[in-house]
C-alpha cells in the first residue's frame, strides 16, 4: 500500500504556506499528501487519537499513514521561525 501524508493545520497557523508548498512538492514526487485544516473531521480523529501529548496539542501536524499504521513525524521550529521537519524521507521512502 502506499504512503499517505496529511498535514493538519490551521488559517492562522505561520507555517501553512511552506507545509502546502511542501505537499504540493512530495505530491508532484509522485508521494499521496493532502492538507487539512484542524477543523476537518478526519482531522480531528487523528488529532485526538495520535497528537495529544502531555495533554497539549501542537499545530501543526504531520502524519504518516500506511497500511493502517499512523505515524505522528516530529519537528523543530528553530529560533529564526524555520520549521524543520526530521527523518521525513525515512518514513516516505519504500522500505
Amino acid at each position: 500500500m502506499q504512503k499517505k501524508i496529511i498535514i493538519v493545520t490551521a488559517e492562522w497557523d505561520y507555517f501553512k504556506e511552506q507545509l502546502s508548498t511542501l505537499c504540493s512538492q512530495l505530491s508532484r514526487a509522485g508521494v499521496d499528501c493532502e492538507v487539512r485544516d484542524y477543523g476537518n473531521p478526519e482531522a480531528l480523529r487523528l488529532i485526538v487519537k495520535y497528537g495529544i501529548d502531555n495533554g497539549m496539542i501542537r499545530i501543526p501536524q504531520i502524519y504518516v499513514i500506511s497500511d493502517g499504521n499512523v505515524r505522528r513525524i516530529d519537528y523543530e521550529v528553530t529560533s529564526d521561525l524555520k520549521i524543520i521537519i526530521k527523518d521525513l524521507n525515512d518514513y516516505i521512502s519504500n522500505e
